[in-house]
Order: structure tokens, then sequence, then C-alpha cells
């Protein structure tokens, strides 16, 4: 099997990649670069992750577009629908089917309340803030242990095999208390990648309040509210939070945890849930 140059810079995952079969249908294409090391010229050749625009259509009309990976694409609606609070629960959701690079979803959204949703969205002047007005305060009294947090970061690199092979996408999985995991998902965007995971999760019929939502990305205040209105107490990531999103998780009462990589991780919110 020819070597992977994302495999060999991924150190100690490389063995992983090396025990895999090479997906024909995998979304990513094989792409001509030249390194250039020192005084060292050498072409290579890299799988280089895909990206689409994926339309989501909401009773007929066009919701939004989205960049995305071209795969788990009711996933990606549905998680989208909630996460961004277009629609409060999957109970709202009639019926979703794809269409190549489209997504067409019914739903009990009254047509004032669509209209008025996309009309926010596209003035682009609503702030940061003002966007989590209806996120509800999260009451779950579940409690994790750092240890199944600490675990499931090392599982998002192990299941990550687009990023092992391209080293352009981002992770995210939803495990329980005990370690299961509920859904986990790649894609080139960190917010589709917590679309993807949430509306996997959501369509399995799981209940999310003892839950947490472990992932790549930065945690802003956007993926924290991503979390909120899913209904998912605990957030994770190995990468930095951001000040929003440590502001919404102590205002909506989440825990939120970052910098996870073994043997640490620093809680910035919430503390009370990790044991």
């Amino acid at each position: 099997m020819k070597e992977n140059w994302h495999a060999e810079k991924a150190g100690k995952w490389t063995s992983y990649w090396k025990d895999e079969v090479h997906d024909s249908s995998a979304p990513y294409i094989l792409t001509k670069c030249v390194e250039i090391s020192e005084d060292v010229r050498k072409e290579l050749e890299l799988d280089v992750v895909e990206e689409e625009s994926i339309k989501i259509m909401l009773d007929g009309r066009h919701l939004v577009t989205l960049l995305a990976l071209p795969r788990e694409l009711r996933e990606l609606a549905v998680g989208f629908l909630i996460c961004e609070g277009v629609l409060k629960g999957i109970e709202d959701i009639h019926s979703i089917s794809v269409q190549v690079d489209t997504v067409f979803c019914q739903s009990s959204l009254d047509i004032s309340e669509f209209e008025l949703w996309t009309e926010v969205r596209s003035s682009g002047c609503i702030g940061i803030k003002s966007s989590w007005e209806g996120i509800e305060p999260v009451t779950s009294k579940v409690r994790m242990e750092k240890e199944v947090l600490l675990n499931a970061i090392e599982l998002i690199k192990e299941k990550g095999k687009i990023w092992r092979r391209t080293g352009g996408t981002h992770s995210s999985l939803i495990c329980t208390t005990d370690g299961e995991i509920v859904s986990f998902c790649e894609d080139v965007s960190r917010a589709c990648s917590v679309d993807k995971a949430a509306g996997a999760a959501l369509l399995s019929g799981k209940d999310l309040c003892d839950c947490a939502l472990v992932t790549t990305g930065r945690l802003s205040g956007g993926m924290v509210a991503k979390a909120a209105r899913a209904g998912i107490p605990i957030v994770v990531s190995k990468a930095a939070p951001l000040s929003t999103g440590i502001e919404l998780s102590n205002k909506v009462g989440m825990t939120l945890v970052a910098f996870v990589r073994k043997p640490n991780l620093y809680v910035y919110s919430g503390g009370q849930r990790i044991v």
C-alpha cells in the first residue's frame, strides 16, 4: 500500500491508516503538489477533501446553502434546523429527502416564522449575543467522569478516517456518561460537523440531555449555542474556547471543557458535572 503523507504527519495514528482499505467512494481527490524542504523539492500526490455547496429547502423555500462535505446530508439538515433554532425539536420535521446536493424538508414551521428567521439571517445585522435569545437554560444534572472525556478525544482521532487521509476535516461525536458513542461525523466545517453529529443522534431517537458533545473545533458562542439548542449539557473540545463560548455556557448553565489532552482538561464553566 502506498504511504500516505498525512498519515505520516499524524505520528502515532499512522498505524490506524496503514491497516485501512482505501475507500474509492470517499469524499477526497488525489492532487499533485510540490513539497519544498530546505534545498529539496519533491513531487507528492496527496488526498484533498472535497467541499460542495449543499442547499437546504424547508417547506418548498430555500433556507440556506452550506459549504460542507457531500455526505450525511439528512443528518446535516436535521442538525442545522435544530441547532440553529429554526425548529424546536425533531418532532417538528415531518419528512426529509435528499436529491444530489439538495435536502428537502417538510415541517410544522409557520410561514411567518420562516420569513422572520431568513430575514434576520440575511440582514447580517444580528449580533452574536442577540442570536442567543430564546435559548433555554440547561437543567440536566448529568455528571461525567474525567476519563470518559479524555477517552472520547482519543476516539475522535481514531475514528477520523478522512482527517487522517487528508488533514482537512473537523470531527464531532456525541457520547453517553459511560463513553458509548451515539454518533460520529466529520466535515470540512467545524459547525457542520456538530450539526451532523447532533442530527445523527436525534434521528436515532436519542435524548441528548445526558450526553456530551465532543469536537475538534474552537468553542465559540455559535458552537455552544448549537449544543444548547439541541439540549446537550456538556461541550468538550481538544481546541480552545472563545470568550463568547464561555459567556454563553455560564449564562445557560452548561459545562464547557477545552484543551482536552491527556492527562489534563480545563473546565471553564459548570464544573460540578465533571467528576
